[in-house]
């Protein structure tokens, strides 16, 4: 096991892990965590900051369909190593650009670079670890990138008390750029696997996942119960937070770093209390198909009452454990669709996961500026009527969550 050319795998998989912690930040730190910074310093409104969470994710999902086949193909190593080159020019890109153009070009090779990751790292892992423990080491990966999203929040904020955004950012591009020339001077050691030419990007399985009813279903269940906790997460919730609720920026940050915290917990959670309930799955998904509406009715009734009360920041948290169902969802998939297709049914579902996040933070961004927002010295305050239309329409999402739980077959 401990070979040179184990050894070198290892170093490779470490400088990915850093990288694909670097990749869950960035997925939350902005706009989340800036966006009053940002609408101040770029003088714009909601639609144009909300785009920048949004185009990270439609690419981001996108990539999702595609990684598989070329990690398959090609290998985690050389498809880390373009990502990384990707990961590494949007990190630095960003932070010194001048113009909102620029901006979303950088976001976008971010998303890119940061979609090659997840499937590479998996892949690369087992090469690694036996039948045994390579549970244990996908959970310490994934454990690593929700460490990634918890920075995100408080403690990128705190941070930001003694440098700037920029400067934050633009360091954490400059460290990438020299484990990227590490990782690329390793990988010229490291024997890498012959290309697998038979393995060619076919529509034939993602035509037999879709065309199952149950897999229709269970994505349009799935999607939108992700979508509304890591909207929130990622690009409104700390504006909402410190617009209506009237919280500090830090207590709101803190905020979003615990719906990390409890993210990262609670695919464990979910997990073993589906095992001591005889993995009942489906029957989890449908309770928490009614949880979710029942957060989203009970912001919108305190937001029309206008009671600005810290139970919505406990109510984000049962939120993002709630949301937390992939060690769920993939055992599912895994039991409903036959094994030549199932991780591509996998990546259909990341696919839907990081869509709708695209999707509803669009939809975020325009549905905030249907009411005029008040200037308070170039930051925009949104008024309850916009955040009750909004969450509103999270609210009718949530119900048609729940309605496509309920046509799950509960023998799974």
């Amino acid at each position: 096991m401990y070979n040179k050319k184990n050894i070198i795998l290892w170093i490779l998989i470490l400088i990915a892990l850093i990288m694909y912690f670097v990749a869950n930040f960035q997925r939350i730190a902005v706009p989340g965590t800036i966006f009053d910074i940002l609408v101040r310093e770029l003088n714009v409104n909601a639609p144009y900051i909300t785009a920048l969470g949004s185009v990270f994710m439609y690419i981001y999902a996108f990539s999702q369909l595609i990684v598989g086949v070329l990690v398959d193909r090609y290998g985690g190593i050389r498809v880390m190593s373009v990502g990384s080159i990707l990961l590494v020019s949007g990190c630095i890109l960003f932070p010194i650009a001048t113009n909102l153009v620029i901006m979303y070009v950088a976001r976008g090779l971010i998303g890119v670079g940061a979609g090659t990751f997840y499937l590479s790292i998996i892949k690369e892992l087992k090469n690694l670890f036996s039948d045994k423990n390579y549970g244990i080491a996908i959970s310490i990966m994934l454990f690593i990138g929700y460490a990634g999203g918890i920075f995100a929040g408080m403690p990128f904020v705190l941070l930001m008390k003694t440098m700037t955004w920029k400067e934050i950012l633009l360091g954490i591009g400059i460290i990438l750029a020299i484990l990227l020339f590490i990782f690329v001077i390793f990988t010229a050691k490291y024997k890498l696997p012959p290309i697998n030419k038979s393995v060619k990007l076919r529509t034939l399985p993602f035509r037999l996942v879709l065309h199952k009813r149950h897999n229709r279903n269970l994505f349009s269940f799935a999607c939108c119960n992700f979508g509304l906790s890591y909207v929130i997460q990622t690009i409104i919730g700390k504006k909402f937070l410190e617009d209506f609720c009237n919280i500090t920026a830090t207590r709101a940050a803190f905020i979003l770093s615990m719906m990390a915290i409890v993210a990262a917990s609670f695919n464990i959670i979910n997990a073993s209390l589906c095992k001591i309930c005889h993995n009942k799955r489906v029957r989890f998904l449908k309770i928490a198909s009614v949880i979710t509406a029942s957060i989203m009715l009970t912001v919108c009734i305190l937001i029309f009452f206008d009671i600005k009360s810290s139970l919505i920041g406990i109510l984000f948290c049962i939120l993002a454990g709630n949301a937390s169902l992939t060690s769920l969802l993939v055992p599912v998939l895994y039991l409903t669709n036959k094994k030549m297709v199932s991780t591509t049914a996998v990546s259909i579902m990341n696919f839907c996961f990081f869509m709708m996040v695209g999707i509803l933070g669009t939809l975020t961004g325009f549905i905030l500026n249907i009411f005029e927002p008040t200037n308070i010295n170039g930051t925009l305050i949104y008024s309850n009527n916009s955040y009750l239309l909004l969450f509103g329409i999270f609210f009718a999402i949530s119900l048609f969550e729940m309605y496509k739980a309920r046509r799950l077959s509960n023998k799974y």
